[in-house]
């Protein structure tokens, strides 16, 4: 519908001229009476407001398409950005992903409001004109072919302008990279601990000038353009004009039709100026457009959501058919578990990620990067090798294990494979009794609860981080479960209470306060599988102690993986499990390892990998 009023209002106009050569010609010739002339100009009036009203309608509806085409490519960049490979993650910069939704699908908007409405509107008002001015004497449409000159005079300059508006599109990267990571806590305190703030200041300023320069260049590429453009058409509207006199005089041509050519490349400057002028928007969108594109276009992390599950439902455990369907599954199995890190390359996004460069994450070790989780790298090459090497291991409903191992050994990848965070590549995870490949996301929610070193902590209140995980939560049951990780003073302390709002990534809280907070909301849950990354980590021993004595009522049915380095945590463990090279080196209770002189749990002890107790 857009269209149709952006071509009569372009149309419109152009009538309007049939109407006043009608009038001139009528009046010159003496043909036409006072109450005809007012008629016809009482029609071009008429033609007037109708190209008024359909102009402003093509706007209206252009806009409102435009709208929820880009709120579709938006929210179809958050769901693509949402699921892909974990790694991923460890590939951008916040500032990149958050400039990709929000300066790019805005800039691609410009074609849908912009571009496409003008270059319909006027490539009819240019293609109208010429049939009018053909069907009234061909040998005008000679006047009209001079347009060309104007545009090809105007072109040169356009090579320049691209260059420039390409280049901005990477400071405005850049610009809002360096503020969000510096415009936080965690950057803020890196910048100021090495004494580095003037020189992000500086930076951030030198880009900040690098992108007032560049629109200063576009502006001024553009006005250039335009006042060359313009002084191009007063000589060619000036060249038509004494070409129509001289037709008049020489070739039986009227007036009204002089007039008539005249006002049509009077009116045409505008439609042919906003053609040409939609060259940088488009460029602008095109660029963003693509860049958006490549990140639609990038393969997401397999779809489980299609998958059926394999027995039970995510809110019960499941039998064992190995026990004749009686005796509950255990928590944990794994069957000769593979596990390799792909290739930076494939889960990266041209001109989003920083292949090569990634970003650390504690608990996600990247491969052929940092070295970690069994592949090194040699002379800048990938070396490739199992982070996980066919791990056998089995934790049943209400057993603690403990996993241990020197940096590299795949500590971590376990924990991320296990909790169906990363798709192991061979083997079999299985949780309750149900293989974990063929869960969606939901169900492996109901089923597992990951805690990590460092949790993510909402900015919203307490309620709502609590209630992320089980959104049925009574505030009794929040409360509850806030006494038992110890907790409970902090909440009353607060001025809200559970209504307080602990701040950008939970900043006003200790790191204790942050695991505890993970802990109390993955206990909501109620999973039958709990991983723990380090879980008391920053915990003094007296808060440890009881924060121990809590899961292990909280967790009281559910088998526990834990990642751990104190010997406290460790030695209290049902079974410990040594791994070297991303292979079961030793498991077994604490007291039976310790006793192995050669084992690889005694040397972690001597080495003090253990810390103390």
């Amino acid at each position: 519908m857009s269209y149709v009023f952006q071509v009569v209002g372009g149309v419109a106009p152009l009538f309007q001229v049939l109407l006043l050569r009608a009038v001139v010609d009528g009046l010159i010739e003496g043909r036409t009476g006072t109450a005809q002339a007012f008629g016809q100009i009482a029609g071009m009036a008429g033609l007037g407001l109708l190209g008024v009203w359909s102009t402003w309608a093509a706007s209206v509806t252009a806009t409102a398409a435009a709208g929820l085409v880009i709120a579709d490519l938006r929210s179809a960049m958050f769901r693509r950005l949402t699921t892909m490979p974990i790694h991923f993650y460890t590939t951008v910069r916040p500032g990149a992903v958050v400039s990709r939704l929000t300066n790019d699908v805005n800039g691609a908007e410009e074609m849908y409001t912009s571009v496409i409405p003008v270059v319909v509107s006027s490539v009819t008002t240019i293609a109208t004109s010429l049939v009018i001015v053909a069907f009234i004497d061909p040998r005008l449409v000679l006047l009209l072919v001079v347009i060309p000159v104007a545009i090809a005079y105007v072109r040169k300059a356009e090579a320049r302008i691209n260059e420039l508006i390409a280049k901005s599109f990477d400071v405005v990267k850049e610009l809002s990279s360096t503020a969000e990571t510096f415009v936080s806590r965690d950057g803020a305190v890196l910048a100021r601990q090495n004494g580095q703030t003037a020189r992000e200041q500086a930076t951030f300023q030198e880009r900040s000038a690098a992108l007032a320069g560049l629109s200063t260049g576009i502006s001024r590429a553009a006005a250039t353009s335009g006042a060359s453009y313009g002084t191009a058409f007063v000589l060619i509207t000036a060249g038509a004009l004494a070409m129509g006199v001289w037709l008049v005089t020489e070739q039986d041509v009227t007036v009204g039709s002089v007039i008539l050519i005249v006002l049509y490349l009077q009116q045409l400057q505008a439609p042919v100026q906003r053609l040409l002028n939609t060259r940088y928007p488009r460029m602008r969108s095109s660029i963003a457009l693509d860049r958006v594109e490549a990140v639609l276009a990038t393969e997401p992390e397999r779809d489980r959501a299609a998958r059926a599950p394999a027995t039970g439902t995510a809110d019960g455990p499941t039998a064992d058919a190995d026990d004749g369907g009686t005796a509950p599954a255990p928590a944990l199995r794994t069957r000769d578990l593979r596990f390799r890190y792909p290739a930076v390359s494939s889960y990266s996004i041209e001109g989003l990620s920083h292949a090569g460069d990634a970003l650390s994450i504690p608990w996600l070790p990247l491969v052929g990067l940092s070295g970690d989780d069994g592949a090194r790298a040699e002379a800048g090459v990938r070396v490739e090798a199992d982070a996980l090497d066919g791990i056998d291991l089995t934790v049943g409903r209400g057993e603690v294990v403990a996993v241990v191992g020197t940096s590299g050994a795949g500590k971590s990848t376990l924990a991320t494979v296990i909790a169906g965070l990363v798709d192991a590549d061979s083997g079999v995870v299985e949780v309750d009794g149900r293989p974990l490949a063929d869960l969606d996301e939901k169900q492996r929610a109901g089923l597992i609860a990951y805690i990590p070193q460092d949790p993510y902590v909402l900015h919203a209140s307490v309620r709502e981080n609590l209630r992320y995980a089980r959104p049925d939560a009574t505030d009794e049951e929040l409360l509850a479960v806030c006494e038992q990780v110890a907790l409970g003073d902090l909440v009353r302390g607060l001025d809200d209470g559970l209504d307080a709002v602990i701040g950008e990534k939970g900043h006003r809280l200790s790191g204790g306060e942050r695991q505890r907070l993970a802990i109390a909301r993955a206990a909501l849950r109620r999973p039958a599988l709990v991983v723990l990354d380090e879980p008391t980590a920053h915990l003094d021993t007296a808060t440890e102690q009881r924060v121990r004595a809590a899961m292990a009522t909280l967790f009281a049915g559910a088998g526990v993986v834990m990642i751990a380095h104190r010997l406290s945590t460790v030695r209290d463990a049902d079974r410990i499990v040594v791994l070297e090279h991303g292979r079961v080196a030793q498991e077994g209770p604490h007291d039976e390892l310790a006793a192995v002189a050669d084992g690889g749990y005694r040397r972690l002890l001597d080495a003090g990998a253990m810390g103390r107790e």
